[in-house]
Order: structure tokens, then sequence, then C-alpha cells
């Protein structure tokens, strides 16, 4: 269940209160064995929640890119070894503004709903197609294995879409 925080867009989905202490605990976690990452750790949420706390406003899609990026380094301080990621250049991405999150949210609901049903490794590939990002996450051990493909528009005009 997601809680909203306060001060965050209403028109997307809430940080969930789940997600970030998750995200503190792993934080804490390294705090003896490798403090420069749970410093890094640290750094990254606080980044994280700027992005999303900020209140409604527009971004570039290069800004959303690197939010996404920072919320998969967080998702693998989570999850050490599990997750791979492969992003697109800043230089795919088209030039129309995006919501803050509006992008990032429904990839963090794919790899939420991924995580809670799959053990093991996942991949997570990102690319820009058609004006719109397509996700596809898939488990890199297992490459005959169906994945799953969500396609998440950059203006977000539809909702994304399962392909």
């Amino acid at each position: 269940m997601h809680q909203r925080i306060p001060g965050q867009s209403p028109g997307v989905s809430p940080v969930s209160v789940h997600f970030v202490n998750n995200v503190l605990a792993a934080a804490a976690s390294y705090i003896e064995e490798d403090p420069d990452t749970a410093r890094d750790v640290l750094a990254e949420l606080g980044a994280f929640l700027s992005h999303r706390l900020r209140g409604p406003r527009t971004v570039s899609p290069a800004e959303e890119l690197d939010h996404i990026a920072v919320y998969l380094r967080l998702e693998q301080a989570r999850f050490p070894g599990r997750i791979e990621v492969e992003l697109p250049a800043v230089t795919d991405l088209p030039s129309a503004a995006v919501g803050a999150g509006d992008v990032q949210a429904p990839v963090s609901d794919a790899i939420s709903r991924w995580m809670g049903q799959h053990t093991g490794s996942v991949r997570v590939a990102l690319r820009v197609r058609d004006g719109a990002l397509d996700l596809q996450l898939d488990r890199p051990d297992a490459p005959g294995e169906a994945g799953e493909r969500l396609r998440i528009p950059w203006d977000l005009a539809t909702a994304g879409s399962v392909l």
C-alpha cells in the first residue's frame, strides 16, 4: 500500500513510505562495512525525494531519466546484485516536457510487481521508441523465459499500457 507523503504532486502515484524506509535500512546496513556507499545511498535518496516532493511541475525528459536512474540505483542498493540496468542515451530522448515523476512512477510500479513475483535477478531495460519509453523486465539468467513489457508515453496522454 502506498501512503502519500505531504507535499507530493497529486497527479503522480505516491512515493511509498515502505520504499523510503527500506532505502534508509539499506543505507544503515552499509554504515559500518562501507560508509561511502551509505553516504551515496542517502545522497541519492535526498535527490529522489527532492525531485518527487517539490510539487507539480514539468521537467525535461533528460531530468526525468536522471530521476529514473537515481531510483534504479536506490533499488540496486536495496537488492544488491539482483538488478541489472540498461538506460537510453540522453540524445535519444524527445524534447517535450513531462511531469516530474510521471514516467518514474510506472517504472517503479512495474519493478515492484516484478520483484514481488520473481526471485533471482532482473534486467531492467529502458528504450525510447516512437515518443514513448519502453520498459522491459526479464531474467538475465533465463533468456528464453518471457518477461514483461510496458510502454510509458512521455506525455502520459494515455496511461502506461502493457504491450
